[in-house]
């Protein structure tokens, strides 16, 4: 493992007084780590689940294949293997990541994630991600809630120094919030330590943060790192004052299309400071912003995602599609069914936006996805459509 060291606390100083002076705070790019998160955290990065056939719940290559293709078609600039259903230690994962890596090299970047508890069951994660070849590894851990700072930071640096990958940081609420450590749950001086660590180079910070404890994070750690909001509604007003170059690993799928990659281009106005344009897109895209907020976020409050809606934008931007088995972790009704008017909605929201889907006219493709339905298959009485209702 390399070693890399930033610039001294005076040099960091003299840094941001100079940013400062140019109007906004943006990240450090002294190590080769972040010099990689300059060049490649930009525009949007989405998520990808797994797709299985329905002859016996293999892995459906093609499927997923068709998703990576998808995923590049959009212009965004990474990917993300969920693995909910093929768990890290099983064939699955691994068939999943080696699938995904495959297809999107030299052509999109991978993402990683690890989620565990045990630091050791992480670091051997970790290791088989390197040796899959991702190109950078979100560190999403769960901890009791009750940890102190000195235990997490301990926890969570131990997973970023077992590799040289890129390590983004995740700001989120729920299981993943600590509210004796910081302001809505946020460990702010247990982050500002983490960002001295050379390969940690960014921030997520997930939808149900709110805009307060959002800016307070760019705010502590806009100097050092790249801060990735996935709430775009708070955008224009972070973008005033701090470099906001992406927002990733989500269904990023809910408010563009590979036709018009207006998502993409907000964050391209964004990052570059083109405030007009950056308000302009805002406009025109608040409602497909707004309709994902109201659909997702609800859900994400209790530890899930809307799984079938996730999956139904993605078919719409050009995605395989496909029904999902019911997600392992959730609680049997937390996650909603995708019906008629739930549809109805996001393509409603697509219009009022501008936003044309992909060849998406007939929704029994969407069930059995476009990789088996290129096959021959169709859905029938017989086939399995958890989470989904035509009516």
């Amino acid at each position: 493992m390399r070693a890399f060291v930033l610039g001294s606390t005076v040099e960091r100083i003299l840094k941001m007084e100079s940013v400062l002076a140019n109007g906004r705070i943006v990240p450090d790019s002294s190590t080769p780590q972040r010099q990689w998160a300059q060049a490649k955290l930009t525009g949007l990065m989405n998520l990808i689940q797994p797709t299985f056939r329905r002859d016996g719940g293999r892995l459906d290559e093609e499927a997923i294949r068709i998703d990576v293709r998808a995923a590049i078609a959009q212009g965004f600039s990474g990917t993300m293997p969920m693995p909910n259903w093929t768990m890290p230690g099983s064939a699955d994962w691994d068939s999943f990541h080696r699938i995904v890596c495959d297809e999107a090299r030299g052509k999109i970047a991978v993402h990683g994630i690890v989620a565990g508890r045990d630091p050791e069951a992480d670091r051997a994660v970790l290791g088989a991600l390197e040796r899959h070849g991702v190109d950078l590894v979100l560190l999403a851990p769960t901890f009791p809630r009750d940890v102190d700072a000195r235990r997490l930071y301990d926890l969570i640096a131990a997973r970023a120094q077992a590799t040289a990958l890129p390590a983004m940081l995740y700001a989120a609420t729920g299981r993943r919030a600590f509210p004796a450590l910081g302001p809505e749950g946020q460990p702010l001086d247990v982050y500002d330590r983490l960002a001295d660590l050379p390969n940690v180079v960014a921030v997520k910070v997930s939808q149900t943060v709110s805009a307060t404890a959002t800016e307070l994070v760019c705010e502590r750690l806009g100097d050092r790192l790249s801060m990735g909001p996935v709430n775009l509604a708070f955008l224009p007003q972070l973008a005033r004052r701090f470099r906001i170059a992406w927002s990733g690993q989500w269904n990023a799928e809910a408010i563009q299309t590979p036709q018009d990659r207006a998502g993409v281009q907000l964050l391209d106005a964004s990052a570059c400071g083109d405030l007009v344009r950056l308000d302009a897109l805002a406009e025109r895209l608040r409602p497909v912003l707004a309709h994902f907020f109201a659909v997702q976020a609800p859900v994400l409050a209790q530890g899930a995602h809307p799984w079938p809606h996730n999956r139904y934008y993605q078919w719409l931007g050009g995605g395989s599609g496909g029904l999902l088995p019911a997600d392992p972790h959730v609680p049997s009704g937390v996650i909603p069914v995708l019906d008629a008017a739930g549809r109805a909605a996001i393509r409603a929201a697509f219009a009022a936006a501008g936003l044309e889907p992909v060849d998406a006219e007939d929704d029994d493709v969407f069930i059995v996805g476009r990789a088996a339905w290129g096959r021959g298959e169709r859905p029938g009485a017989a086939t399995k459509t958890s989470g989904y209702s035509r009516n």
